[in-house]
């Protein structure tokens, strides 16, 4: 055993070391299934809160049975009813001063009984902490152990000259902060405790030991052949046998050639099972074949680039925080394939090992990231608030922190080199760069050079095989494909490390970042991957909203971020930016990623005759997928079934017809869908994995009439409203009251505003819109009627339109007229900006609003979910009904959401009377139990309560969404700035019925 420092008495420099773990044994591969005993201490442990270390060691000199509660293991204590929790992305929440830390450290004393049985004899026992944050002083029947360092990291202790038959007593002393907490300033929440596993580990005399798996695939030509050999090095010489792969009685560290044997990928995950025993102990693996490699400027994978359309994902659970279970991590991988999702980075530290073993299982690239970050460091300007260069006290680039570094590294390749999944190493996220990050890609590469690294940080790639950028702009983007990038822009000379970093494949470590409404602009990103080969992918960020959950008092579940908790310091929001709700739900963003990025393109040509199929995935031909095709007539079906389409390999592409179908009345629809053919472990037969669609041509409506001579000026204080037909109008502010039987709570008037999205308060690279827009006032208009006119049959209203203190606006020329109907009127409406506009427009359309018993909205247009200028993707064409209060999107932080667009026809009903808006014009619509306002005002989801009236809009047209919270503002082509702009529709009411 390796001899460690004593922690015992008062001495607590334990806490602030900066050494690597004390105690602990090798690492070694993560144990797969073996007949080795294991005794699992995870469930119920007895716990006590101090308030420092000091107070916990007070707490020894007194030993006693109060203050002992029930806590469970895994878990963390903030969650279980013992302090708070508390959230940051990159300041630490505690003075920058290393290795020091706070003297009011939260420390929790953990402790176990058990029974102890099990023969010590020709054996030894292990104690493996899988996850404790910060560290773990840990005793064994009141003898010292160790110290853990490393929350993310597995560490193992030799406890069996410890044991006793009998009752045996395990004693963990976790502090919430220490010196390697200066390590791991990821953007998380703070959660101390011990949150994975805990474990006793049979080692028998004449164990396998460690083993290393070198299952390389020689893909040949590329053309579907190849080779596969099989070598697995071990600590003791052991005997290695699978029936599948016809090896019997070979021995470790022989290289096997296995010709027949084929290679894993992320698209045919296929797995070997492999034994390999001594006379003492048996281990089952899962062996998958492949090769990684850099070569000509791309990352291949037996032999061929590919495109990782990925997440990051941080391990987390609304309820449990980072103690998740692997039915919680199985559920995200199955959610993650019906997504298209085909590689994640396990951001920012190793995860559990089961999520591995089910990027094996199922198909997924697997970047591996060491449990580094040291974002606290980067120098901020404490006048300005502003995060600038250069590092200031990083440890990156000091060597005393080195064996820290290392042992970190060391850890998570030992854990995880038997993984096939595992395609890249990465050094850490956001510390900086120096000697310990060149260090640790040195001894990575000595001990496994089947996996290139990869490291944001390391801007000029003097240490890593991937050049990997966050939030990259377009612009910069198009000059990385091309390989015209220098490292430093502000440059015109090319250098030797200019040349050298441009023959790399380019990732983008984080992009897209999936806060609240959006991330808009996928379809850019995308058009870049596939224009450039060096431009490989990358990967969202993230997975997964954090936002814990607290029970409301009516019994519904709200969902929490920084500040909910009253912590000092926080970054508030930024928590809540995951593809899918804290509750595991799809968002919008992710049905997005999941049309952009669908393996498989399907381009139904104009007119809807003949469809266009790609094959975009790497490796697998599209024989597992059957393609539908459907024609509708203004959303109604009227033929179906089953396209014909030949034998299409990665990489190709076919043409084929659709068959012909009977003519029909109004707009004709022809979509086709890509669907699995039959059931897997990740989708039922019948899953869609993606769609394509063409309209045919849109009936052109009549052009709106215009006003007759000899209109009259309307006396608003002789009369106090104006009937046109079926509809009555208020002579003061020229406003549509009453439609038939429909009464407008709230009558149709111009607006301009939205409930900023994150991405439009935040202010990433472009400014915040959403200051913008509140600095031009937009939420604050003014209505002021220039003027209404009465003709026969048509009613004209100009409004000018304009904000509160400011000379700038839009005149409104709405007209009114009949159309025949008897209950409706068609409105023709044109708004023109003045004046020196000095923003975008988050909106123009028309709002109304019309009592709440009108709960029900039926369309025919583009759904069913969201759809915004650089966000349309995942919708369709076609005809969708559903509630109100269905057509809002939950997201956490209370924002614009629920747009819908290409709208033709919109219908509402209470029961009694029906509301219909014909569209003439290009036009989309919301509709919410609440008001902008509301939504605007609201600061969490569950803080929204219907209200009185369900409130419509008609979008003229909507700004881009963008992801600017981390990234790039919406292209110019996706802005709404302000121009004059159209609105004609048809109003009606009938009877429901």
């Amino acid at each position: 055993m390796q001899e460690i420092s004593p922690t015992t008495g008062s001495d607590l420099d334990y806490i602030t070391a900066i050494t690597p773990p004390d105690g602990t044994l090798p690492p070694r591969a993560s144990t797969p299934v073996t007949d080795a005993d294991r005794v699992d201490l995870d469930g119920t442990w007895q716990f006590r809160l101090s308030r420092s270390a000091v107070a916990a060691e007070r707490h020894d000199l007194a030993p006693g049975t109060d203050g002992w509660k029930d806590i469970q293991v895994p878990g963390h204590w903030p969650l279980q009813g013992f302090g708070d929790p508390w959230y940051t992305n990159a300041d630490y929440p505690f003075p920058v001063d290393p290795p020091r830390v706070p003297s009011d450290n939260l420390t929790g004393d953990y402790r176990r009984a058990f029974t102890w049985d099990k023969p010590v004899e020709g054996r030894r026992w292990v104690l493996r902490c899988e996850g404790i944050e910060s560290i773990g002083r840990i005793r064994v029947n009141g003898v010292l152990v160790g110290v853990t360092r490393g929350s993310r990291l597995e560490q193992d202790f030799d406890v069996t000259d410890h044991l006793v038959p009998g009752t045996n007593l395990l004693e963990i002393r976790v502090h919430q902060w220490s010196a390697h907490s200066y390590l791991e300033d990821q953007d998380m929440w703070w959660l101390p405790g011990i949150f994975r596993g805990v474990s006793l580990l049979e080692r028998p005399d004449g164990e396998i030991g460690d083993l290393f798996v070198r299952a390389d695939f020689d893909a040949g030509t590329g053309t579907g052949t190849g080779t596969a050999t099989l070598r697995i090095e071990t600590t003791e010489p052991a005997r290695i046998d699978s029936p599948e792969l016809g090896i019997t009685g070979r021995s470790s560290g022989e290289t096997i050639d296995l010709p027949g044997a084929e290679p894993w990928t992320a698209e045919t995950p296929r797995l070997y099972t492999v034994t390999v025993s001594t006379a003492a102990e048996t281990r089952t693996l899962r062996v998958g074949f492949r090769r990684v490699e850099v070569r000509d400027g791309n990352l291949l994978v037996n032999g061929r680039a590919v495109q990782l359309r990925g997440v990051n994902h941080h391990e987390f659970h609304p309820e449990r925080g980072r103690a998740v279970t692997p039915a919680d991590l199985e559920a995200n991988i199955r959610t993650m394939k019906r997504h298209n999702v085909n590689a994640v980075r396990t951001s920012h530290y190793p995860p559990s090992p089961r999520l591995l073993d089910l990027c094996d299982e199922y198909g997924l690239w697997v970047v591996d990231e060491c449990d580094i970050e040291t974002h606290g460091f980067l120098h901020q300007d404490e006048e300005h608030g502003a995060w600038t260069a250069p590092w200031k006290s990083n440890p990156s680039d000091d060597a005393s922190w080195k064996p820290a570094y290392l042992d970190r590294m060391r850890r998570m390749v030992e854990r995880d080199k038997n993984h096939p999944s595992i395609i890249l190493w990465s050094l850490g996220n956001e510390a900086g760069t120096g000697e310990n990050f060149a260090a640790m890609a040195a001894w990575a590469r000595h001990r496994d050079d089947t996996r290139p690294i990869h490291y944001a940080d390391d801007v000029a790639c003097e240490y890593v095989d991937v050049f990997g950028e966050m939030y990259t702009p377009f612009a910069r983007m198009d000059e990385i494909g091309r390989r015209l990038d220098r490292i430093d822009p502000a440059s015109t000379v090319d250098t030797l490390q200019d040349v050298a970093r441009r023959r790399l494949p380019y990732l983008l470590t984080e992009f897209g970042h999936a806060m609240g409404n959006g991330p808009g602009g996928l379809l850019d990103y995308r058009a870049l991957f596939e224009k450039y080969d060096r431009c490989q992918g990358g990967f969202v960020w993230e997975w997964r909203d954090q936002g814990l959950a607290r029970p409301l008092p009516d019994g519904r579940i709200g969902y929490t971020y920084g500040g909910d908790f009253g912590e000092p310091v926080h970054d508030g929001t930024f928590s809540i930016d995951g593809l899918v709700f804290p509750d595991g739900n799809p968002s919008p963003g992710l049905l997005e990623f999941k049309a952009v990025f669908a393996p498989i393109r399907i381009t139904v040509e104009p007119g809807g005759d003949t469809v266009h199929i790609r094959n975009l995935r790497d490796f697998a031909t599209l024989d597992d997928t059957e393609f539908r095709w459907t024609v509708a007539f203004d959303g109604m079906t009227a033929a179906s079934g089953t396209l014909d389409v030949p034998r299409l390999p990665a990489g190709t592409a076919v043409t084929v017809p659709v068959p012909a179908t009977p003519p029909g009345d109004g707009e004709r629809v022809v979509t086709v869908t890509a669907v699995t053919r039959s059931g897997s472990r990740w989708a039922d037969a019948g899953h869609e994995i993606a769609f394509g669609q063409a309209a045919g041509h849109r009936p052109v409506p009549a052009p709106a009439p215009t006003p007759r001579p000899g209109a009259v000026a309307v006396d608003a204080v002789r009369a106090a409203s104006i009937r046109l037909g079926p509809a009555s109008f208020d002579t003061g502010s020229g406003t549509l009251t009453r439609l038939g039987g429909v009464t407008f709570t709230s009558p149709p008037r111009l607006d301009l505003w939205r409930a900023p999205t994150s991405n439009d308060l935040q202010t990433g690279q472009d400014g915040s819109a959403a200051a913008r827009w509140r600095r031009a006032n937009l939420h604050a208009l003014d209505h002021t009627v220039l003027a209404v006119t009465e003709t026969t049959g048509q009613i004209r209203v100009l409004t000018r339109v304009a904000p509160l203190a400011r000379s700038f606006g839009v005149h409104v020329d709405a007209l009114w007229s009949l159309t025949g109907d008897p209950g409706e009127v068609r409105l023709s409406l044109t708004a023109t900006p003045y004046g020196a506009w000095p923003s975008t427009w988050p909106r123009i359309g028309l709002r109304f609003a019309v009592p709440a018993t009108y709960d029900h909205v039926t369309w025919y247009g583009y759904g069913p979910g969201e759809r915004y200028p650089d966000t349309y993707s995942a919708t369709r064409l076609g005809r969708w009904s559903a509630p109100v209060t269905e057509l809002q999107t939950p997201y956490v932080v209370p924002q614009e959401n629920g747009a819908r667009g290409g709208l033709r026809h919109l219908t509402t009903t209470n029961g009694h009377h029906r509301l219909d808006v014909v569209a003439e014009s290009e036009l989309g619509f919301t509709a919410r139990p609440w008001t902008p306002e509301d939504l605007t005002a609201a600061r969490h989801h569950h803080e929204l309560s219907p209200g009185p009236e369900t409130v419509f809009t008609l979008d003229i047209a909507l700004d881009g969404i963008g992801s600017a919270a981390c990234g790039p503002a919406p292209l110019p082509a996706d802005r709404l700035s302000p121009r004059t702009t159209e609105l004609r529709a048809r109003l009606r009411v009938h009877t429901a019925g």
